[in-house]
């Protein structure tokens, strides 16, 4: 059984009243329903329509160490497909790594916001994206995603950059 948002916050309310962990099942999942998850990840996404060229980047950090970064190449694709794809195969590798939750930080105020539930998927381009994004996400017990400036995420960015130039054009 998975519980959505919601249902884990009304969860996390109740049990917050000492009162209602009556018993050591509930006192241990309340205290599983506040570990602060302390993985964070930082996507980006780098496009240049001039020269038809895209990037992604982003880095896993834990307790602010770096545990992992990636850095690809992208054919052909726009910003926001790119910050897509960032954030896609980031949750790829968070899955394989075994991470069951994360803090996903991303510039992409549009990506934030589509995630979020703020915002709709109108291109049938982007809805598949955001689909397969949405998919990965399923598959984590706990995550959240946030808007940060773009100064906040240098070093995924430079990795997108890097990723674009990696196609030689």
């Amino acid at each position: 059984m998975k519980l959505n948002r919601q249902e884990i916050n009304e969860l996390k309310k109740l049990l917050s009243d000492k009162k209602y962990r009556i018993n050591e099942v509930l006192d241990n999942l309340y205290k599983k329903m506040n570990i602060s998850h302390e993985v964070d990840m930082f996507i980006d996404g780098a496009a240049d329509l001039h020269s038809k060229t895209a990037g992604i980047g982003g880095v896993i950090t834990k307790n602010g160490r770096e545990i992992f970064s990636f850095s690809e190449y992208l054919d052909d694709a726009t910003n926001n497909e790119a910050e897509y794809t960032a954030l896609i195969e980031g949750l790829k590798y968070v899955i394989k790594l075994n991470i069951l939750g994360i803090n996903v930080y991303s510039d992409s105020e549009l990506i934030v916001k589509q995630i979020n539930g703020e915002y709709k998927v109108k291109n049938p381009r982007m809805k598949a994206l955001y689909q397969k994004a949405m998919n990965l996400l399923d598959e984590l017990e706990h995550w959240t995603i946030t808007h940060v400036l773009r100064e906040k995420n240098e070093v995924a960015d430079h990795l997108a950059k890097g990723g674009r130039k990696k196609g030689g054009k």
